[in-house]
This record gives structure tokens, sequence and C-alpha cells, in this order.
């Protein structure tokens, strides 16, 4: 991945500059898109330009013409519909090829169950692995990275306060912050697509999984959909889900008592 310093980017913050903005994005075919930093070098700032000034954007990101890519993008999905009533159109989210590319790279069951290992307890796995057939463990953006991009994410790296993207000026760590998530993707995008990890469903399977949030926005606390587990019948059609809950039963109790024990969330990738 790029020195990110070495990086030309473009805070927009006034309408001369969405403008600008949308009518370089509008001419792309693809853009990598994250709900702080959106692609091309372009920072859209949403505090600042609310409504209509942000229609040019808004309408890059519901065109059907133009692809955005996104990693894990059920979050960016849920805020622009619920806040903005904007839908992401046309899009490819890279955490759905992670888990399919897992299998091209020989991963196996017993590969499978490892993953899960590091959220469910192993002596539940042992004892109920026919609760967690076709269950995969999401795997999160710096994870990935590391997979496929050999990047060495650091572990105990402080975390960053998402609470000073209301503050304003934004300070350059912060701008930065947003790059690194978008070049990040593009990364991971163009290293899938030349490995051939970009399979035909692709499409279809990122706009369900995406959009899983539509009805309603995920509060904090609710363990039911702030999980590390993929939905059953996302990449599955044959299931009769309807994407609610992966896990049922002893293995959701064996998933609570695994958050109890931790003091963590499960869905902490």
């Amino acid at each position: 991945m790029a020195d990110l310093t070495d990086l030309d980017y473009v805070l927009c913050d006034t309408e001369l500059s969405i403008s600008n903005a949308a009518t370089l994005l509008s001419s792309s075919s693809l853009l990598a898109l994250d709900c702080e930093g959106r692609g091309l070098g372009f920072l859209i700032d949403t505090v600042r330009l609310k409504g209509e000034r942000l229609r040019p954007i808004y309408d890059i990101l519901e065109s059907t013409s133009i692809l955005k890519v996104v990693y894990d993008g059920r979050k960016d999905f849920s805020c622009l519909f619920h806040d903005r009533r904007v839908e992401i159109r046309n899009v490819i989210d890279l955490q759905l090829v992670d888990i399919k590319s897992r299998e091209i790279r020989g991963e196996n069951d017993a590969d499978r169950l490892l993953r899960l290992g590091q959220v469910v307890p192993k002596w539940e796995l042992a004892r109920n692995s026919h609760l967690y057939r076709n269950v995969h463990k999401l795997c999160g953006m710096n994870r990935s990275a590391e997979e496929h991009l050999g990047l060495k994410v650091e572990k105990n790296a402080p975390k960053f306060d998402h609470s000073l993207w209301l503050q304003r000026p934004l300070a350059t760590e912060q701008l930065l912050y947003a790059v690194k998530d978008v070049v990040m993707i593009s990364d991971l995008y163009n290293v899938f697509d030349a490995a051939g990890y970009l399979y035909p469903q692709i499409h279809d399977d990122s706009s369900r999984y995406v959009s899983i949030w539509k009805d309603r926005r995920p509060t904090a606390d609710d363990i039911y959909r702030n999980h590390g587990f993929l939905i059953l019948d996302i990449l599955d059609r044959s299931m009769n889900s309807p994407g609610a809950v992966v896990l049922q039963g002893n293995a959701w109790s064996a998933v609570r008592q695994k958050i109890s024990m931790d003091g963590d969330s499960v869905g902490k990738l």
C-alpha cells in the first residue's frame, strides 16, 4: 500500500468543491467507498454540507452505471439510507469476496472451524459442530489486508475516536485515517480482481448484504445484528432463513457466553 503522506486528496466542504468532485467522480467506472472517505482522493464533508447540496454525490452513489466498492458496507448503507434516504447501488462488498476466496486459497472445513474458534469456545465447536455448518467468520478489513496484501497491522494501536468526526476543523490525522481505508479498499479490489476472486454472483450477493439493515438501523447493544458471522442466506441461497440470526439455540448461547467471558463483542474483528 502506498505511503499515505504522499497521496493527494481533496477535502470537499464547499458547494464548489462538491461540484468539481462530482464532475470527476461521475466520469469514473469504479469508486472505492467508505463512510469516512470516498474514492479517487475526495473526502466529502457530510456534516458541513447537508441536504440537496450533496445531491451530486448522492446521485453517484445511487447510479447503476458506476461501480462502488466497499468493505463491509452494511453500516455505510444503513447510515446513508436511514439518515439521507440514499441507497448505494451497483456495489461489490469485498468482505464477501474474502470469504469466497478462502476455498480457492486452499482452506478446508477444518480451517473454517479454526477461524470460528477465534470467537466461539472450542469445546462448543467440538460438541456441536453440526450447528455451525456453512457458518463463516467475517474478516475485518485490517485482517484481510494482512492476509491478502501482506500488511502488518499494529495489534495494540490506540482506538480511533470516531466522535471526533463531528468536530470542525478536521485534523490531519482524521483525514489520513479516511484516506487509509479507501486506499486499502482499492488495493484489495485490485488484488482480488487479479486473482480471479470476483465471482459471477458478487453483485447480487453484495446488494443483499449491504442492505441487510434496511428495515432498521442496528443499535450498539444489538448482538443479533452486531456479530462477526456471515448471515447464512447471503452466499447460500438454499437456506430458507430470512437473514436475521445466523446461529440458534445452544450455538448462540455459547457465543453469548463467550462475549460475557471476554467482555468484548463478537463483532470485533
